[in-house]
C-alpha cells in the first residue's frame, strides 16, 4: 500500500513536469516554478521509496528535462537578465509584429493605389470626351456669350471712368468761385506792411494748393494770353486794339478756364486783339 502511494505521487510529479515542458515557450516564469515543485516531489518520493520501480518511473518522467534547450533566451540566467536591462522575456520587435508595415500588406496597398490611379485616369479621359462633345454642340454659342460679356465689361469700364470724370468736373466747378475771389482780391489789394504781406502769402499758399490739387486730378488751365483765340475753350468778353499782339490773338485774361482732358469745365474769359 505504501508503494502504491509513492507510485501515485511520482506519477503526479511526472504529469506536472510534462505539462511544464509543453508550456516552456509560452510562460517561462511558470515553467521555472513548476519544475521546482516537480523536483521537490521527486526528492521526497525517492527518499521514502522501498522499491526501485517508483524511482524509475520518476526518472522517466524527468528525462525530457535533459532535452530542453540550454536557456536560449537567458530566462534563468540572472547575469544575462541584468545585462539586458532586467527583462525576463525577449519579446519580438514591433517591426516584426506590425502587419501594416509587412511586405505583403504594402504590396497589396500598392496594387490598390495603382488600381485607383488607373480608374481616375479613365474617368478623366471620359470627361475630356464629354467636354469635346459639348464644345462641338455648344461651342459657337459659348463664343458668342464670351464676346458679349467682354463688350459688357468694356461698357461698364467706360461708364465708370465717365462717372469719375463727371464727379471731378462737378467738384472743380464748385471750387472755381473760390478761385475767382482769390484772383479778384489779388488784383485789387496790395500788401504794404509786413503783417499784410504775411497774410497775403498765406492766402497765396492756399491758392497754390488748390491749383496743385486740380493738377493731380488731371485738370489743367486753358492757355490764354499769347494764344490764338479758340472758340471751343475761349469766351471773348471784349475786343480791343493792342500794340503787342496781332489781330485774333488773346491779349488779356479776365477769368481762368479749365479742362479735364477733352472735357471743358469752364471757358476762359478773355480780351482779343483787334
Amino acid at each position: 500500500l505504501k508503494n502504491l502511494r509513492l507510485s501515485v505521487l511520482l506519477l503526479l510529479s511526472s504529469f506536472v513536469v510534462r505539462n511544464s515542458v509543453k508550456a516552456h515557450c509560452k510562460d517561462n516564469k511558470m515553467v521555472r516554478h513548476d519544475l521546482i515543485v516537480a523536483l521537490s516531489l521527486y526528492v521526497i518520493a525517492s527518499a521514502s521509496a522501498f522499491t526501485v520501480g517508483p524511482a524509475r518511473i520518476a526518472s522517466r518522467a524527468l528525462t525530457p528535462l535533459c532535452a530542453l534547450p540550454a536557456d536560449p533566451q537567458g530566462v534563468n540566467n540572472p547575469e544575462e537578465n541584468n545585462a539586458n536591462g532586467g527583462e525576463e522575456h525577449a519579446l519580438p520587435s514591433e517591426s516584426d509584429t506590425d502587419i501594416l508595415n509587412s511586405p505583403a500588406f504594402l504590396k497589396r496597398k500598392l496594387d490598390v493605389l495603382k488600381s485607383d490611379i488607373a480608374q481616375a485616369d479613365a474617368d478623366v479621359e471620359a470627361l475630356k470626351v464629354q467636354v469635346e462633345e459639348g464644345k462641338a454642340e455648344w461651342g459657337q454659342q459659348l463664343d458668342d456669350l464670351q464676346l458679349e460679356y467682354g463688350k459688357i465689361q468694356e461698357r461698364m469700364k467706360v461708364q465708370n471712368e465717365g462717372g469719375d470724370d463727371e464727379a471731378t468736373v462737378k467738384v472743380v466747378r464748385q471750387m472755381l468761385g473760390v478761385l475767382d475771389n482769390y484772383d479778384r482780391a489779388f488784383g485789387v489789394l496790395t500788401a504794404e506792411t509786413d503783417k499784410q504781406k504775411e497774410i497775403e502769402d498765406a492766402y497765396r499758399a492756399t491758392y497754390d494748393k488748390i491749383l496743385a490739387t486740380f493738377e493731380s486730378l488731371g485738370v489743367t488751365e486753358v492757355e490764354t494770353v499769347g494764344a490764338e483765340f479758340d472758340y471751343e475753350v475761349h469766351q471773348a468778353v471784349m475786343q480791343r486794339p493792342s500794340e503787342d499782339y496781332e489781330e485774333g490773338i488773346v491779349c488779356e485774361e479776365l477769368a481762368k478756364g479749365f479742362v479735364l482732358e477733352d472735357k471743358l469745365i469752364r471757358a476762359a474769359m478773355v480780351s482779343v486783339a483787334a
